[in-house]
């Protein structure tokens, strides 16, 4: 008896969900096959992944285009590398007057110097009168024309052997040989000469081979690569102790204005700081650009005080309430924003707009225009106009743009400071200033090659800008500096004492 057979059971069809931003009706999606579900469903997900990558297609775009588009309104690179297509200011049309100083202009002459600092006085007068030929007596006459030539002599370095004679005794036949004397260097240059080589290569900036060609021409004095490097190895340990009282000026200073830029060091990229306050001026070489340097320069002073600077996050390690932003920075942000077009664009000019104008308050602040009180009145109304501006820049649909807004938001107090701290100003243009001398001499120098280099770069940076801003004569100083560690005296003093 063959067995029964079982009914088979219908095979269930399977229920796929339309995708919802389709907007397909139930009744038509459950009339379509399963297998044209299925392609709907894939072509769906791969359109969606297409437009993802559309997106991120044109970000990457802007982008480009954004950093193609640099330039020294929207960066901070300099105008020197601006290509020609940048709008720059517009030249005045010629006046149609000729070159150099008009007619009527007060002019301006050479102030003579007074009697106590003239070397030589030459007295000219006639010994006879022009009409009758009468003898003249010097003195009976009007006050005499006074002319001055300034004129350099003839420099030539002095070279003093000095000789160590060794005597026998004829009594017990020892030989003495004459000990060096006090005021007698061990290195075969002297104190003043070796300043001028310190001055000629780390504040003019003249490459070594140079300064060998300019001793030899001018002073008659052969140095080779190797006398220099020296030279500027001891200049550097000689101001070991100067740099190190420029920076406990620093640290002690109410306000203080700090940067960095690129350096290179060996094959190694290491990074220039500086710092700036009223008294002093102090540069240091790292080998990086975190906040650990900052730790490592100003130590517990981070805590007190108030710092200038950009919004580089190394900085975030000072409170925001001790903190001033370069609204230089804003500036250039702010049009970079505008450049980007469509709602950023606008948003970016809106942001120029009110920042122009708390910039034109400023000035009438300054020039005394406008009193304290009104100042500050009329700029509490322009900071809620510009977070205004940077909330709606978060919402923006540019993710470049939300970042840049959101970024001068987190900075939000310290973008004021400005306005009631004596001293600090609205820019970091102060130390901006004082790194540009340094980068000159990167791009001739193309950074150092060891750390006795780097020691002399900072050094020699600290101890020039700090003499400028005291009015110091630092040929003089050097030649103190390196004369008092020869002879193992006491370093000059960097900064003024102050007064008793």
């Amino acid at each position: 008896m063959l067995p029964s057979v079982g009914r088979r059971r219908p095979v269930e069809t399977p229920k796929l969900q339309p995708p919802s931003s389709l907007g397909i009706p139930p009744e038509l999606w459950e009339q379509t096959p399963v297998a044209v579900q299925m392609i709907v469903i894939a072509l769906h997900e791969r359109v969606l992944q297409l437009e993802e990558r559309v997106l991120q297609q044109q970000e990457r775009i802007c982008e480009l285009e954004a950093r193609l588009n640099q330039n020294s309104s929207n960066s901070s690179k300099p105008p020197s590398s601006d290509p020609p297509w940048v709008n720059r200011p517009k030249k005045k049309s010629p006046s149609g007057k000729k070159p150099g100083g008009q007619e009527g202009h007060p002019g301006s002459t050479r102030e003579l110097l007074s009697a106590d600092e003239v070397d030589a006085i030459v007295d000219h007068a006639p010994d006879h009168c022009e009409r009758c030929g009468h003898a003249l007596i010097v003195g009976n006459g009007p006050d005499p024309v006074r002319h001055q030539v300034v004129e350099l002599p003839e420099v030539k370095a002095t070279v003093t052997e000095h000789r160590l004679h060794a005597c026998r005794c004829e009594r017990c036949g020892a030989t003495t040989r004459a000990r060096w004397p006090e005021g007698v260097a061990s290195s075969a240059f002297g104190p003043r000469l070796q300043a001028e080589i310190a001055l000629l290569t780390g504040r003019y900036r003249m490459s070594r081979r140079e300064v060998m060609d300019y001793a030899a021409q001018v002073w008659g004095v052969k140095l080779s690569l190797g006398s220099i490097v020296g030279i500027e190895r001891r200049i550097a340990a000689a101001l070991a102790a100067p740099y190190a009282e420029a920076w406990e000026a620093l640290r002690r200073a109410s306000v203080r204005n700090v940067d960095e830029t690129g350096w290179r060091e060996g094959s190694s990229r290491s990074w220039l700081w500086v710092a700036v306050s009223d008294e002093a001026t102090g540069f240091a070489i790292a080998a990086k650009r975190g906040s650990e340097v900052l730790h490592g320069l100003f130590g517990e002073s981070l805590r007190s005080g108030y710092f200038g600077s950009d919004r580089w996050r190394a900085y975030n390690v000072v409170d925001m309430e001790r903190r001033g932003i370069c609204h230089a920075h804003l500036k250039r942000d702010f049009v970079k924003i505008q450049e980007r077009g469509g709602y950023a664009g606008l948003l970016g000019w809106c942001l120029q707009r009110v920042h122009s104008a708390i910039f034109e308050l400023l000035s009438r602040r300054r020039s005394g225009a406008i009193k304290e009180a009104l100042f500050q009145s009329e700029l509490d109304p322009l900071k809620a106009r510009l977070h205004v501006h940077l909330e709606n820049g978060t919402r923006c649909s540019d993710k470049k743009v939300r970042g840049m807004c959101g970024d001068i938001l987190r900075h939000g107090p310290a973008l004021w400071n400005f306005a009631a701290v004596p001293g600090l100003e609205p820019t970091n243009n102060v130390a901006e200033r004082a790194l540009r001398k340094a980068v000159i001499w990167r791009t001739g120098s193309f950074g150092t090659h060891r750390p006795s280099g780097s020691r002399f770069v900072e050094r020699m940076l600290t101890v020039t800008e700090t003499c400028k801003q005291h009015g110091r004569r630092l040929i003089d100083f050097l030649a103190q500096s390196i004369s008092a560690a020869i002879f193992n005296q006491p370093q000059p003093t960097l900064l003024p004492r102050p007064a008793t």
